[in-house]
């Protein structure tokens, strides 16, 4: 498979994975009470594009909001690209977040805080368009 995509909803965010690129986006919010079934796909895919991976991948990760149960979620796919990382691979992830959401910016850190995959903290301003 070369792309993984789903559109955006209300409580989940646009998931891009282009797994000939290297390239993977999260894009929106992430509120799901049980995420289990909505992160199952995503996980297996990323599963099998570790077993052989591009020499660079890059997860842009850019959400307005997430809630506790999703973020465990968040954290495994973070977790499965640090095993490439860990492996010498050029891996990064680009942590979106608003000016004014103190919370998001800290998620990141924290985040950032238990892998060894480095991130990259990109801060936007409240209603102004960024292109990455």
């Amino acid at each position: 498979m070369d792309l993984f995509y789903k559109e955006a909803s209300e409580n989940t965010p646009l998931i891009s994975l282009n797994f000939k690129k290297g390239v993977f986006i999260i894009d929106g919010q992430f509120t799901l009470d049980e995420p289990e079934s909505f992160f199952k796909p995503i996980e297996k895919n990323i599963k099998q594009y570790i077993k052989k991976p591009c020499k660079n991948t890059v997860l842009t990760i850019n959400l307005s909001a997430i809630n506790i149960s999703s973020s465990t979620f968040l954290l495994n796919l973070i977790e499965l690209l640090d095993q490439l990382y860990e492996k010498n691979y050029d891996v990064k992830v680009r942590w979106v977040y608003n000016n004014d959401e103190d919370g998001n910016f800290e998620l990141g850190n924290d985040y950032a805080d238990m892998v060894k995959v480095p991130f990259e903290f990109i801060e936007t301003v409240q209603n102004f368009m960024t292109t990455i």
